[in-house]
Order: structure tokens, then sequence, then C-alpha cells
């Protein structure tokens, strides 16, 4: 039995390196199991640097039709899993056909890399930069081993970052004036605001403000938007009067997705 389960493993360990994998900057990343890693942190344009390791089991002879390293970019839909889009491809041979007897290492340098999609993990869909090792064989399998990194992209603020106004309300019964003072953020920044009550001919109970993450796929009538509430505030309890405003001042969610405010008023049982 224990002969079938060793027959079953790859001849060889393969592992992946960066060149300043002691340095570089780790983040924390979830994998499909539900456990957390650490790996490394990338951003556009910079150069991906380091050394592919090969070492056969027991220094058993592996043959080979050659080596190669892939840096990719990819997008998966979770209801078409393991179908992957690949935006960014670039491959390295690392050797010719041959054959492997001991530890041996190749060197790789993917340079100034343009990955323009920042890494993504949500409930339908994930977007992913991975490095594929793959040594090619001719009567069994490919032996594949997968490095995965993580890609964020920072821009300077804006030069012009107006301030945002909007109206809502029930014609005739409720007139909400919102204001935000501006209309960009940055993942840990302040967001301040007003509400102005102009016109309250319905009671309230209450009033709620959330920060909300929205996360749409596909196109069309395939199109699925997930909504997930990340933050809530009572901001009033009780009836305003005319003209009354509150100050908005809570700090973002620190999660680099797309988000957005509503502000819920709660009309009373009875009018």
């Amino acid at each position: 039995m224990n002969y079938l389960v060793g027959a079953f493993k790859p001849p060889c360990n393969i592992f992946i390196s960066f060149a300043d994998g002691r340095s570089r900057k780790q983040v924390p990343l979830k994998k499909e199991n539900g456990k957390t890693v650490m790996v490394a942190l990338f951003q556009s344009q910079e150069s991906i640097v380091g050394e592919v390791v090969i070492e056969p089991v027991h220094r058993k002879k592996v043959e080979h039709n050659g080596v190669k390293i892939e840096l990719l970019g990819q997008i998966e839909l979770y209801f078409d899993r393991g179908n992957f889009y690949d935006f960014t491809s670039l491959v390295r041979e690392l050797d010719i056909p041959g054959e492997l007897y001991e530890r041996k290492t190749y060197p790789f340098e993917f340079s100034t890399v343009e990955m323009p999609y920042e890494s993504y993990n949500g409930v339908n869909v994930r977007l992913r930069y991975i490095l594929k090792v793959t040594i090619s064989r001719n009567y069994v399998g490919n032996i594949v081993e997968y490095q995965e990194f993580v890609v964020r992209n920072y821009t300077p603020p804006p030069s012009i970052n107006n301030s945002i106004k909007m109206e809502v309300g029930i014609e005739d019964c409720l007139h909400i004036e919102f204001e935000y003072s501006k209309s960009k953020h940055h993942l840990k920044d302040v967001i301040i605001g007003k509400i102005y009550f102009l016109l309250v001919r319905i009671k309230l109970k209450n009033m709620d403000l959330e920060i909300r993450r929205r996360e749409s796929t596909g196109s069309g009538p395939n199109t699925y938007v997930e909504t997930e509430t990340l933050a809530k505030f009572e901001l009033m309890d009780g009836a305003p009067v005319r003209e009354l405003w509150s100050i908005l001042r809570k700090m973002s969610n620190s999660s680099y997705y797309q988000c957005f405010l509503q502000a819920n008023p709660f009309l009373s049982d009875s009018f």
C-alpha cells in the first residue's frame, strides 16, 4: 500500500522564491481552503526576479522535455470555476530537454511587468497573479508548481476632488439633501458630510448610515451583483426639525474594494 501511495508522488520537488523575498513587504492572502498565508506584495511596472530550485527525490533521474516559468494574470468566475481568462501571460524558458540527477537552480527575471489590475478575491470572482513552473514530460503528466503574489497599485491624490450633493425623498412628504466634502477618498480616509432635512411631513423612527461594498460580475442578463454591509452607524433617533443637519465623520473601511454610502430613514408605523 505504501508503494502505491509513493508511486503517485512527483519525482522531484520545486521551490520558487523571490530575490528580495526577505525584505519585500508581505500581505495576507486567503486561499480556497479558507486558510490565510503571507505572500509578497508588488505593484505594476516592477521587475519580478527570483530563482527556481528543482530537487529530485532521493536523487532519482528525472527525464523532461524542458522547464519553463510563466507569469500569469488571471480572472476566474466562480460559476465557471476552473476556466481562467489570462490578461497577462509572460514565459521564460529555464532549461532544454534533458535529465536531472541532482538539485539544480534556475534564475529568472520578468522586467518592468505591466500589471494593470489589483488582486481581488470576492464572492463571485477572483483576480490573481501567479508564477507557474512546468516540467514537461512525455509519457506521464507534467509536474507543475505555483507561487501566488498580490498586486496593489497606488496613484497620487487627484488634483480636482469636487464635493458631492444629491437630493432624495418622497414627494410632498420628505425632502433630504446629502452633501459630502469630496468625491474621492483613499483607503484610510475620513468621510465628512452633512445631511439636511428640508421637508419633513411624516414621522421618522431613526436614521442609519451604512458603508457598503458592492461587487458586480458578468454583463447583460448574466450580471451578478452582491452587496455586503461593512459598517453601520446610527445618526438620529427620533424626528428631526426643519433645516436640521447632522455632521458625518466616520472612518472609512480600510478594505480596498469599491464602497458606497447609503442613508436609511426609517418611517414610523403611524403617519
